[in-house]
Parts: C-alpha cells; sequence; structure tokens
C-alpha cells in the first residue's frame, strides 16, 4: 500500500478543506492507498505558533496595511521565504518525524509554509518522496519557488506565468484550479431548496460571508443591505466567530430585513444554491465555490495582498463586483438584483470560469508522481483541462 501525506497549515480553513476534498479524491479512485493529512500547527511548538502564526493573525485583525505593505515587498524583492529556516527546523520538528515517521510516497503541501517545511526536510535528507504544491489562491507568492518542489498545481493561469517568471519549468506546472468539493456544481432544484430553508420564492435571497480569515463587519454589511430597500432575505454566516454571530443576532427584528443568522455549517451547497447574491470575503475557496455553483458575487473587505489580487481576477472576468467599503455596497447589490438578466451573464461566466474537478485533477497528477509516470509531462501541456470522470490512470 503506498501511502500519500498532505500537509498544511491550519492559518485558514480553506487551506484544511482544500487538503480534506484533496484527501477524498485519492481515496475515491481506488487503488489501495492510505491518505493522511498533516497540520503543521497542531503539531508545532507553542513559540512557533507565537512567532510565525499570531502576528500575521494579529496584523489582519488591527494593522492590515501593515500586512499588505510586507506581502508587497515579499514579492518586489522575490523573497524565497516567509520566515528563517531555524523557525521551521526547530518549531515544526515534531511534524517533520511524524512524516519520516509516516514514510509517504508522496508528499502534497497546500499551504506556503507547508512547502517550506517540507522542502526544508527534503534538502535534510529526512524526507525522500515527490513533493506537489498545491496553491489555494488564483496568485502564487515567491516563497513556494523551491527547488526541491517536483510539481505545482495552481489555481489560474496567471498564477503559472508568475511561477515561470520566477524560473520554474512550464513542465512542472498544471492549472487544476482551487480544489474544491464538487458539490457546489451539481444541480439543484431551487425551489424546493427554498422550501426546505423556509425562504420565500418570489423574494431575493443574499447570502453574506466572512472566510476563515480575517475580520469581516458582517453587521456593517447587514445594514448597507437594509438601505437597498427590498423585501431582502439574508442568510448571515459568521462561522466561529462567536461574538460576530452574537452582534448579527442583536439585528434581528430590528432591521427591516428577513435577517437569518448563522454559525460554523455544513450546508454552503444548499445556502449558494438558493442565492441570487453572495456578498463575501474574496477567499481562494469561497469564490471558487461560489463560481462553482454560478453565484454572481459583490466582494468586499479584501485581506491586502493576496485577496486584492483576486478581486482583480474575478472582476476582470465578470463574475464579482467590488465594492471598498460597507457604504458602497447597496449600489452595487441593487442593480443586480433589480437584473435578471446580469445575473444570468455573471453566472454564466462563473460557470465557464469554475474548476469543480480540481481535487480530481490533482489526484490524477499525484498518481502519475506515485507511478514516475512521464505522463506528467502531457499533463502539463497547455490546453489540458482534465475532468472527475478522467482522473483515474
Amino acid at each position: 500500500m503506498k501511502r500519500i501525506a498532505i500537509l498544511t497549515l491550519s492559518i485558514g480553513s480553506g487551506h484544511v478543506r482544500a487538503s480534506s476534498v484533496i484527501a477524498r479524491a485519492f481515496q475515491e479512485g481506488g487503488g489501495g492507498l492510505e491518505v493522511r493529512v498533516f497540520d503543521a500547527i497542531n503539531h508545532a511548538q507553542p513559540w512557533f505558533r507565537w512567532l510565525y502564526v499570531y502576528p500575521y493573525w494579529w496584523m489582519l485583525r488591527y494593522a492590515p496595511r501593515l500586512w499588505g505593505r510586507l506581502y508587497e515587498r515579499r514579492h518586489r524583492k522575490n523573497h524565497r521565504a516567509t520566515a528563517p529556516h531555524w523557525v521551521f527546523r526547530w518549531g515544526c520538528r515534531k511534524v517533520l518525524r511524524e512524516l519520516r515517521s509516516f514514510t509517504p510516497h508522496l508528499l502534497i503541501l497546500t499551504e506556503i509554509g507547508a512547502a517550506e517545511i517540507a522542502a526544508l526536510g527534503k534538502r535534510k535528507g529526512w524526507l525522500t518522496a515527490p513533493l506537489l504544491a498545491v496553491q489555494t489562491d488564483f496568485q502564487t507568492e515567491p516563497p513556494w519557488v523551491q527547488p526541491e518542489i517536483d510539481f505545482y498545481c495552481v489555481g489560474s493561469a496567471a498564477a503559472r506565468s508568475q511561477l515561470i517568471g520566477w524560473g520554474i519549468s512550464p513542465h512542472r506546472i498544471l492549472v487544476c484550479g482551487i480544489p474544491i468539493d464538487p458539490v457546489f456544481a451539481l444541480p439543484h432544484d431551487k425551489p424546493e431548496i427554498l422550501r426546505s430553508l423556509g425562504l420565500a420564492a418570489e423574494r431575493p435571497v443574499v447570502l453574506v460571508m466572512a472566510g476563515g480569515m480575517g475580520p469581516v463587519p458582517l453587521d456593517e454589511v447587514v445594514l448597507s443591505l437594509e438601505r437597498c430597500g427590498l423585501p431582502l432575505q439574508v442568510i448571515a454566516v459568521a462561522g466561529h466567530n462567536g461574538e460576530m454571530r452574537a452582534r448579527l443576532k442583536s439585528l434581528q427584528g430590528k432591521v427591516a430585513l428577513d435577517l437569518r443568522t448563522l454559525g460554523w455549517i455544513e450546508n454552503v451547497p444548499e445556502l449558494m444554491a438558493a442565492a441570487d447574491l453572495l456578498v463575501t470575503k474574496p477567499g481562494g475557496l469561497s469564490t471558487s465555490e461560489a463560481l462553482a455553483a454560478g453565484l454572481p458575487m459583490v466582494l468586499t473587505h479584501p485581506i491586502p495582498g493576496p485577496e486584492q489580487r483576486h478581486v482583480r481576477h474575478l472582476v476582470q472576468h465578470g463574475v464579482a463586483l467590488h465594492a471598498p467599503s460597507s457604504e458602497e455596497i447597496p449600489q452595487l447589490v441593487l442593480p443586480l438584483l433589480r437584473s435578471a438578466e446580469k445575473r444570468a451573464e455573471m453566472a454564466r461566466r462563473a460557470k465557464e470560469l469554475a474548476r469543480p474537478d480540481a481535487a480530481y485533477a490533482v489526484a490524477q497528477v499525484g498518481r502519475a508522481l506515485l507511478e514516475k509516470a512521464s505522463y506528467i509531462d502531457l499533463l502539463a501541456s497547455p490546453g489540458v483541462r482534465l475532468s472527475e470522470s478522467s482522473y483515474v490512470m
């Protein structure tokens, strides 16, 4: 039995969700594989969290512009590391020991720090498996460029071009899309879903989400939607943010909206199928899920750096609009909700841009690496687009 390790850092929920769907894609393909997800943060030394993880979260919450400047400087200076190597070597030595004990035949990396950890382990001779980097953004960053990485699965053609510009061979890169659960692309009976959720078919439904990283004032977003003056049904998903959920609940009955407030949920595909519009922070996973669902988006409060680039990517493709602040949301939402034709066009473009088969494409590349197949060159050829039905080799 061949063993596959998927290494991630649960800095944001998207990396963990992507790891999970990739693992399932391998398991659905059969072949007697043992697939295990390793979260480096769960194994890291406490000081690693304080030095590497918590400052990032602090900047996102209290000094986002500082984080944006650091991000852009990393790009401008072409920095190939997010932290000194000793931080990973000593802060993540337990996960390196766990990986060495598991002795994977293939190691998949779904977060930028995970790529640096694995590259360090291979450089030192502690790991020998091929390394497959799987990115969960529409753009990439210089620290992903590690000579020990054998192959890249990226979220867009733009990310592929960036890696080529930094010296990676085009034959080692495949544009797979961002790995999501393919259930988002399944057809749904919208009237039935609306009935099951207790929503009225004759009133617009707006889904509001914050993603797993970065503060988003969902209460301000909801208040801005009230200014549209339409009889909206608003579903606000606060995730694990208990404080924000309480603030949203305090608005129920006080705003001229049918407001439903939810915490962490598992039925996001059904909510997207029910919604006419999504107002969200532009995370890679959540926007990719909306693309697969054919759901028009209004993007707001992006994390400086990567998510600002997501905004440009999605707006340029005509699948989203950008509201720089909560105050500007109504002037974008109102025309969209009044024009079924505009929403239909955005939904059509979203479906064209979507890659709901991305996890299966990653699994196909992974199987090729396991078999050391020359087929890997074919996978990286321009124009290749894999589907769920073609991923089993």
